[in-house]
């Protein structure tokens, strides 16, 4: 069935928009409109995530309709927006409150939820043709949690396994190296809180210290 493709891309951006737009996107996302997703990026942007790294947004695209085929189970809530945007309006970035929930099941069919609240960051740009879209796509990690979808059964986890992954994302990436067959980042941004202890607290710091590089017009490596 073909599907209608809303094509969002704003000549003069604003928070409304850029919530606007990021609400789009990870409702694309979830709901598998790929093309729609694909609209708000600029052709070189990338994103991160725990299970890809540092990847090209299309390949992204690929490798999450190849995991939603094999039954990966990603959704997402979305808390709160704020955007912040240069005073000649040619660049903006957005961080967006947000929970990454994805479902787990495990060898002995028990099912839960990995939860993960996080911090967007998108990182936009106006193009030659007057155009806004992202250019990088990446996230604070603050801290998740497992929860059973059967209250009456629980998951059994290795407890000293779990304690080698960051704090901000233990259980999603203790599942999903488990049951996905891929090698989690982890050195990926934190909270606050670990700035100075882990070296996702360092990865903290620099991320925002990128975000105000960017906001500088300064060319930046996300």
């Amino acid at each position: 069935m073909a599907m209608l493709q809303v094509r969002i891309l704003p000549s003069s951006l604003s928070s409304k928009g850029a919530k606007l737009l990021l609400t789009v996107a990870l409702y694309n996302r979830d709901s598998c409109e790929w093309e729609n997703l694909k609209s708000i990026f600029h052709p070189d942007a990338y994103i991160y995530t725990s299970w890809t790294g540092r990847t090209h947004f299309e390949d992204f695209i690929k490798a999450s309709q190849a995991g939603m085929d094999k039954g990966v189970f990603i959704m997402h809530r979305i808390h709160g927006t704020t955007t912040d945007i240069n005073i000649e309006a040619t660049r903006a970035v957005t961080k967006m409150k947000a929970t990454i929930t994805q479902r787990f099941e495990f060898k002995d069919g028990i099912e839960a939820d990995a939860e993960s609240d996080c911090r967007f960051v998108f990182f936009w740009s106006k193009n030659e043709k007057g155009d806004w879209a992202a250019n990088f796509v990446r996230h604070f990690y603050e801290k998740d949690k497992l929860i059973p979808v059967d209250p009456n059964r629980v998951p059994k986890i290795d407890a000293d396994a779990a304690k080698e992954y960051p704090i901000g994302y233990r259980y999603l990436a203790y599942c999903q190296e488990r049951t996905m067959g891929v090698k989690v980042i982890r050195d990926l941004p934190g909270h606050r809180r670990e700035a100075g202890s882990t070296i996702n607290g360092e990865q903290h710091d620099i991320l925002y210290k990128q975000i105000k590089a960017w906001m500088d017009g300064q060319k930046v490596h996300v």
